[in-house]
């Protein structure tokens, strides 16, 4: 299993929140916990810099759709970062990657 990182920094009004590694069952649980920290000293908006990551099965796809619901019901947004990819075929296979707004890099999400 890769070791799961996480960083987030502040860009203008936007948190930007960088993962790498994998998302699992075994960590789901930190990663929405550290999303919700985000929303709580941040605000309501975010980008998803997913570009790092490896893997991410169901569990971290849902902790995904649950931030995006939260977002909403603050009138808030979310952006993700997922390059071709493992994580893009998941998003697409899945059908939730219409859910989200998903750019090529970071500096196109935050143009």
């Amino acid at each position: 299993m890769d070791v799961l990182e996480m960083s987030r920094r502040r860009h203008g009004d936007l948190t930007v929140f960088t993962l790498a590694g994998e998302v699992d069952a075994d960590n789901v649980g930190q990663v929405r916990a550290a999303f919700d920290a985000a929303v709580r000293s941040h605000g309501p908006r975010l980008v998803l810099d997913l570009s790092g990551l490896t893997f991410i099965d169901t569990t971290g796809l849902g902790a995904l759709v649950r931030l995006r619901a939260v977002l909403d019901a603050l009138e808030g947004s979310l952006s993700l970062v997922a390059p071709d990819g493992q994580v893009l075929r998941r998003l697409r296979r899945t059908n939730l990657a219409p859910l989200f707004p998903i750019y090529d890099s970071l500096s196109q999400a935050l143009a």
